[in-house]
């Protein structure tokens, strides 16, 4: 307290300024309002919950995202997440709370960096099948990758966003007007405008911006190469198990079928009846809708109640993603996309120890395809039967070197990898590596402290890039540097550097990555399934 009081004294009898500490806070004046960030003890600068939208709330409640016009006359504080997009809670993986008012952003730099320094910027989208996670997830705490882009000499401003998610964020109909089909890719897409428009404040550069995404993030970020705007909002981006960019995408009107969830979310709601069925959803107590939702979602295989959907001209998403990309008419930008060995174990839990053999057991795996689809009445028998006889019962190889010997797990652990990564990252770098740099990867390295039925499975890349890596598992630590210099220099430079060549149709080479094992491989394992999945037929009855 003393010692308190004399500074006190000191400074103000003698402008001891210099004595003062230096402050926590920092702030950064945008188009919409000055923002108050802190400076941390890791060498950071961090803004948490910027608004990037006006609250999607009300009338503003299923509609693409109106941007913020008004310029805030005060300061406001910037120190803390926003609330997560409205899902079934889970404060664990979401690090806050849940709330309508969800669309913000998160920006991180290195101390020092100040406005005009034009660093490129690398601008993360989470995954989580379109329905659940936040940026707020304390997972993706991007103080690793940004310290070490400083040790390299390759300094970059990292950004992350929400955007609304499940019911709230893809909800499908023909009601839906087509300006406002799949508004959580809206959201996406205003937040990179907000970077374009306000980056440069904090010291990036908006023509140098990535976007970066895992599993549904992913998606989005290769549906951004297939549905972009007029005016270019990014230079590249990378996917992390991409699912291409959706598992499958039907026409909006689909939802409304009888039993579909639209036609269930209006029968739940009381809406049913009403003439304007959108503007009767819109005035539903948030918490009696969220609560509809949850319910809605977790009684869903997977939790996939909804699916980007295809509408008519004038929305996002007018065709289907397989048709775009076959007409190579995408954007041509480098990219780096990539999946892991057993992608599928981390969705196929449900059939774990069930105990089933002979035809019980086909007939479950029949049912667990069946059941992915939002409408399964375009699938017929004989393709489900080759699917099925793809992945027989009882071979050691599926899953391989982590093979549970758990029959069915193991099916379809194999063919959900197959049909939902890799088939779909094959199809899109054999058209568009023609066109531009295309760099893929393959990641196979299993990490001390994992779960060994699960093999080498969904998201486990996401510890090594984002870090920190844990102490069981420090022998990951050179591999860990090593993929983060990769993406760095992708942000940096467009290609991830000379031990990365890019994948061309004459030489079709992949990254493995694993521990001691870095190396080029042909893309050739498992070619007869994936080139069935990306046949015509089956794109189509799988509306991919």
């Amino acid at each position: 307290m003393l010692q308190g009081v004399l500074f006190l004294l000191l400074n103000a009898c003698c402008g001891l300024s210099a004595l003062a500490p230096p402050s926590p806070f920092i702030e950064v004046s945008l188009q919409t309002g000055v923002f108050r960030g802190e400076i941390t003890p890791n060498g950071t600068d961090r803004f948490r919950g910027i608004p990037f939208a006006l609250p999607p709330v009300g009338n503003l409640r299923f509609k693409a995202p109106v941007p913020i016009t008004k310029r805030s006359n005060t300061v406001q504080d910037a120190l803390a997440f926003s609330d997560a997009c409205p899902q079934p809670p889970n404060p664990a993986m979401l690090g806050a709370d849940v709330g309508e008012d969800c669309l913000h952003l998160n920006v991180w730099r290195p101390h020092g960096v100040k406005a005009g320094d034009s660093l490129p910027v690398l601008l993360w989208f989470p995954g989580g099948a379109y329905t659940v996670n936040a940026a707020s997830n304390p997972q993706y705490d991007p103080t690793g990758i940004i310290q070490r882009s400083l040790k390299i000499g390759k300094p970059i401003v990292f950004v992350s966003a929400n955007y609304r998610l499940n019911t709230f964020g893809f909800l499908a109909s023909a009601s839906v007007p087509a300006e406002d089909l799949n508004m959580g890719l809206h959201d996406e897409r205003l937040a990179m405008q907000f970077v374009q428009d306000n980056i440069a404040s904090f010291g990036g550069d908006p023509k140098k911006v990535t976007i970066w995404g895992q599993s549904a993030g992913a998606g989005s970020v290769e549906a951004h190469f297939l549905y972009p705007t007029k005016k270019r909002l990014f230079r590249a981006g990378i996917a992390d198990s991409s699912v291409g960019p959706f598992k499958n995408s039907p026409d909006a009107a689909t939802f409304d079928k009888p039993g579909k969830p639209f036609d269930r979310l209006l029968q739940l709601t009381g809406c049913n009846a009403a003439a304007e069925k959108v503007g009767c959803l819109q005035k539903v107590p948030f918490d009696t809708l969220l609560n509809i939702s949850n319910a809605m979602v977790t009684a869903t295989l997977n939790h996939q109640l909804w699916q980007p959907a295809v509408g008519p001209p004038g929305s996002i998403v007018p065709e289907r993603a397989s048709k775009v990309i076959a007409s190579g008419n995408f954007l041509h930008l480098p990219y780096i996309g990539g999946t892991n060995l057993n992608e599928g174990t981390f969705f196929t839990t449900t059939l774990r120890k069930l105990g089933l053999s002979g035809d019980a057991e086909t007939e479950a795996f029949k049912a667990f395809i069946n059941g992915l689809v939002i409408d399964n009445s375009t699938l017929t028998s004989d393709v489900i039967d080759k699917l099925v006889s793809f992945y027989p019962a009882n071979d050691p190889s599926l899953g391989a070197p982590f093979n549970t010997g758990d029959s069915l797990f193991d099916r379809a652990a194999a063919w959900y990898t197959d049909q939902n990564f890799l088939a779909v990252r094959r199809s899109f770098f054999q058209r568009a590596s023609s066109l531009q740099p295309m760099f893929a990867y393959h990641f196979a390295e299993f990490i001390p402290g994992n779960d060994i039925a699960a093999g080498v499975t969904h998201q486990s890349e996401l510890e090594l890039i984002f870090g920190p890596v844990p102490a069981v598992a420090a022998v990951e630590n050179p591999l860990s540097t090593m993929m983060r210099d990769f993406y760095i220099n992708l942000v940096n430079d467009l290609n991830p550097g000379p031990g990365w060549p890019a994948y061309t149709l004459e030489s079709p080479q992949v990254l493995q990555l694993t521990r001691d094992n870095v190396t080029i491989i042909s893309d050739n394992w498992n070619v007869e399934q994936t080139t069935f999945m990306s046949s015509e037929r089956v794109l189509n009855e799988f509306q991919k």
